[in-house]
């Protein structure tokens, strides 16, 4: 018998308040129409107050999973907590959600894949799954990244793009037999990695690279906000998406036409368009739901695994693939009997 880790539960939750084209077309030079013919972004969701935090979004997804698995925290064995927006410097928000979920002393770790986050915690939970580490594991990804966005003008190009949310999954180590091909759990994860990238798609201040960590001119000239090449990840992201579904299809023997769903990171419905399209799949088979929550990073891939399974999209038994590209270059799938 070998081990599989096996999703027993998938939830999330967004802010509440909504923001929309229209709304950032009345403090900047956009409208409606350009964001949507770009991104396919009608609308996203922004934290309600300073006072929100991105272990507050996360414990509330965290919460509604741990329910609808059945667990209570003193179960949980591991916490992996994916973002690229920490409520702190340092420590990491993992040992967070360890003290709001009142567990045991378990290990609580974070991962900065940016928006491939989803996809390198879930290998990563594989990993600690199949090396017999830890049985039952919350995979918490939650971002609050509204108010680091430059809402003028100038930053026009990367604020409308993001949105504040977080999802969280259950997952448990599971026994199973090696012949049938329907046992649920994660087949197989592909990750890779190109730093240099990294200054194409970042935001380098504060940090320890720059002289003074931080000055009164990098928040004059708006070093404190993300940047990023929009053309450059554009075409990399492409290569990489269809570059990691074709490796995950290929040594698994996988045909694009048995997959069930996909579900690739929602940075850009352009991009996920052309993916799809290349993969040869029609509409119904790729989930996105960018148009109303934006790109929330490392959320946006539960996110959408919490909605496809409300909306009765992903049932127990599919096939899906889920598929990422982000900052770094990072990027990355998993193969996964749902």
């Amino acid at each position: 018998m070998e081990l599989r880790s096996v999703i027993r539960s998938v939830a999330h939750y967004v802010p509440e308040r909504r923001v929309s084209n229209e709304d950032l077309s009345k403090i900047m030079d956009t409208s409606d129409a350009w964001i949507t013919e770009r991104t396919g972004i009608k609308e996203r969701r922004f934290v309600e107050s300073s006072e929100v935090s991105t272990a507050d979004l996360g414990e509330r997804a965290a919460r509604l999973a741990l329910e609808k698995a059945g667990w209570s925290s003193e179960d949980l064995d591991l916490i992996v907590f994916a973002t690229l927006s920490p409520d702190y410097y340092f420590p990491g928000v993992g040992v967070m959600m360890q003290q709001r979920l009142g567990c045991r002393p378990i290990p609580a770790l974070d991962i900065r894949a940016q928006c491939s986050g989803l996809v390198y915690g879930l290998s990563c939970v594989d990993g600690y799954v199949k090396s017999r580490q830890a049985q039952k594991i919350l995979l918490v990804c939650a971002e609050v990244q509204s108010p680091v966005l430059d809402l003028t003008t100038r930053g026009r190009d990367m604020a409308v793009l993001f949105g504040d949310g977080a999802g969280a999954l259950t997952i448990e180590a599971a026994r199973v037999g090696t012949s049938d091909p329907t046992q649920r759990g994660i087949i197989d994860s592909f990750l890779g990695s190109d730093g240099s990238g990294a200054d194409v798609l970042c935001m380098k201040t504060p940090g320890t690279a720059v002289p003074g960590f931080i000055s009164q001119d990098d928040i004059a000239q708006a070093r404190v906000h993300p940047y990023m090449d929009g053309k450059v990840v554009f075409k990399n992201a492409v290569t990489r998406l269809i570059e990691t579904a074709t490796t995950l299809m290929t040594r698994n023997g996988v045909k694009p036409e048995q997959l069930d769903l996909v579900i690739p990171h929602q940075a850009n419905l352009r991009i996920n368009e052309m993916v799809r399209t290349q993969l040869g799949l029609p509409p119904e088979r790729v989930f996105n739901n960018i148009q109303r929550y934006g790109n929330t990073t490392a959320a946006t891939i539960p996110i959408c695994m919490s909605e496809a399974v409300e909306q009765g999209i992903l049932r127990e038994g599919a096939l899906v693939l889920t598929i990422a590209f982000g900052a770094g270059f990072t990027w990355g799938g998993n193969l996964i009997r749902w």
